[in-house]
């Protein structure tokens, strides 16, 4: 049983540990609010880049060719897992490498014969105990800003091994909080499908003007198409983050709540302890004073 200055140090330490928990779950609670703004601004960007896209399709100016139909046996995926640098999170990293895993396998890939690239540390280490062929391996951004430089960098990567590795179809794995829950999503980056092209010809112009543009329209398109798919890895990369620090946010909530309910039992205990310390040394006294009472001759 722990003496009066043991528990009092447990209960520092308790006390020191509940002040880092609260920190990390004010600063997972003000990153969500971050991530969340700058989601917002990527998708009216993606709307943005989809309104320039139909303007070319519509006119009849452009006609962008439908994905070429591809035989199951020539069928090679890339998948692009994110996760998580740090832990905390609980099961996301492995939730999202399995979803990986099954989803390629029900859309008839080989996954066995399938690359990876890897964005997280946690989850390129459960992709690497997979046995899963990486061809590269990328820090999660820690800052808004510097999920822009990570998406080009991925990008580039995709446009150096697409044809030296046989790939036909590129997949984003990723992380999505909805509704106050975390689940694995999956997203088709590459081919761009037949549904946004359709989508891009039935969409309707808001405004009686209809823009008109200088550069040629193959070259135009191309742009576009670029931009799109660097919006589609950001949206994903900050999807990514929100659902991990949502994450981490209920488990600093659930760890606070066992801190608080350890601090109130080791008060309670101190307070009892300090109690019947008190009371010993009361009994002591008192008994000591009976003793020199008895002592004293009779007057």
């Amino acid at each position: 049983m722990d003496s009066l200055e043991g528990l009092q140090k447990r209960i520092k330490t308790t006390q020191d540990l509940r002040s880092i928990v609260s920190t990390m779950k004010s600063l997972s609670a003000v990153s969500i609010i971050q991530y969340d703004a700058s989601l917002k601004s990527l998708l009216e960007y993606g709307e943005t880049i989809n309104a320039g896209a139909s303007v070319l399709l519509r006119n009849g100016v452009l006609n962008a060719a439908k994905p070429p139909k591809v035989p199951s046996d020539k069928k090679r995926a890339l998948a692009v897992v994110i996760g998580s640098d740090t832990g905390l999170v609980g099961k996301i990293n492995r939730d999202v490498a399995d979803f990986a895993r099954d989803f390629l396998k029900e859309k008839g890939f080989d996954v066995e014969r399938a690359r990876f690239i890897g964005i997280g540390r946690q989850v390129i280490g459960r992709l690497e105990s997979d046995g899963r062929l990486l061809l590269a391996s990328y820090p999660v951004s820690n800052s808004i800003k510097a999920v822009g430089t990570t998406a080009a960098a991925v990008l580039i990567k995709i446009d150096e091994v697409l044809h030296a590795e046989g790939i036909t179809h590129v997949y984003l794995f990723f992380n999505r909080r909805r509704s106050g829950t975390v689940r694995p999503a999956a997203s088709l980056l590459m081919p761009m499908g037949e549904e946004w092209l359709a989508g891009l010809k039935r969409r309707k112009w808001k405004s009686r003007r209809f823009p008109t543009f200088s550069m040629p329209p193959a070259a135009l398109f191309s742009s576009l198409v670029k931009e799109r798919l660097l919006i589609e890895l950001a949206t994903a990369l900050t999807d990514s983050l929100t659902a991990e620090h949502h994450t981490r946010l209920m488990t600093m909530q659930a760890a606070e709540k066992n801190i608080d309910e350890n601090l109130e039992r080791m008060n309670l205990e101190y307070q009892q302890k300090r109690q019947e310390s008190i009371t010993t040394e009361l009994l002591d006294v008192v008994s000591g004073a009976e003793a020199l009472r008895k002592k004293r001759p009779n007057a």
